[in-house]
């Protein structure tokens, strides 16, 4: 597919005044001192222009409760005058298990898309080289650092290091995005497509699409757990909730986003039974180019003769329209059914740096 300009919150470029501005980096290892983070990290990634949910606390601290394996090496960077959290970089080491590498990878990986350093604007330059010294710092202490899933114009790329430093960026995923233009904004195979499923649904039974509140949101998990796995099960594979970890990461992160106004839980039911659900997070409301991301979903499989999760992204697409979304973010992966959409191409990049 054809590759679109990255189209991103901008965050204003640094000035020479942004590398003096005096920084105090603090080394985070322990969960303890991770979750006391909490607050501070909220409204660092309220600040930054560019921050995604899926860099939140909200999304990250029960990814490291639940999910998280290895040792935290996070450097949080603060104001010297203020004490003001002024940069992030959520950080740990893991052991890779056939090598023995040591890999410092950011906090959500694997399990997330769009991870990234955090900076107030004004202080970028001041985090970049508090983030630097940091990793000199602790040299000895990984292999490799990887990043995964970059955007192209990521700070992260400015990142400046000593000479005998290797520093790689290489292709990731690409990133499938449905702009958000227009009343229709999928294409007219589609829409004919979308015709077709709703009649033959209206004559399956009674059809009703909602969106989960907050009384709903573990009930609405329940389903979504169930779905999906049925859905994988029929194909011979566990699914990638199959975790308890991970179902008890989403159990504890969910009510958070719903209550930051971030998550979108969309359910379509059959006569009153839920047969289809979709995860979704929204950029928060004050957002420029505002993103809603398409997490994961999950359709029984024995409605798939009127296409129930083709009906309910469609209804996600048109919600996130109305409620001033810019894009509809399919996150990575080349899977085909993103492209019927009209979903074209940003390009991601995987940065890996290697100590001497």
């Amino acid at each position: 597919m054809d590759s679109l300009p990255t189209v991103r919150r901008a965050r204003p470029p640094a000035s020479p005044e942004d590398r003096r501005r005096p920084v105090v980096l603090h080394a985070v290892r322990t969960a303890g001192a991770f979750a006391r983070l909490g607050a501070d990290w909220l409204g660092l990634w309220r600040a930054d222009p560019c921050a995604t949910p899926f860099q939140s606390p909200h999304w990250l601290l029960p990814w490291w409760t639940h999910i998280g394996r290895g040792r935290l090496a996070t450097a949080a960077v603060r104001c010297a005058d203020s004490g003001e959290l002024v940069g992030l970089a959520p950080l740990y080491i893991h052991r890779e298990p056939t090598t023995a590498r040591r890999q410092l990878l950011p906090v959500g990986v694997a399990t997330s898309d769009c991870l990234d350093l955090l900076a107030k604007p004004g202080w970028t330059a001041a985090v970049l080289g508090a983030l630097a010294h940091h990793l000199l710092a602790s040299a000895g202490e990984w292999d490799v650092l990887e990043f995964p899933q970059l955007h192209r114009d990521s700070v992260l790329r400015r990142l400046a290091l000593p000479a005998g430093w290797r520093v790689e960026t290489a292709a990731a995923q690409p990133h499938p995005v449905l702009h958000l233009g227009g009343a229709t904004p999928w294409p007219p195979r589609m829409a004919q497509g979308l015709r077709t499923a709703r009649s033959r649904a209206a004559r399956a039974g009674t059809l009703c699409f909602a969106t989960a509140g907050a009384a709903q949101v573990q009930s609405a998990l329940d389903a979504l757990f169930r779905l999906h796995q049925r859905r994988w099960n029929g194909a011979g594979l566990p699914g990638v909730l199959a975790d308890a970890g991970v179902r008890a990461a989403h159990r504890a992160s969910a009510p958070l986003l719903q209550d930051g106004g971030l998550l979108r839980l969309h359910t379509l039911a059959l006569d009153g039974e839920c047969i289809a659900i979709l995860y979704c997070v929204l950029d928060p409301a004050p957002a420029h180019e505002r993103r809603c991301y398409y997490y994961i979903g999950g359709f029984d499989p024995q409605h798939a003769a009127f296409s129930p999760g083709s009906l309910l992204i469609a209804h996600a697409i048109t919600t996130a329209q109305a409620e001033g979304a810019t894009a509809f973010d399919f996150l990575r992966g080349a899977e085909p059914y993103k492209y019927r959409w009209g979903a074209r191409d940003q390009a991601r990049v995987t940065l890996r740096v290697w100590p001497p």
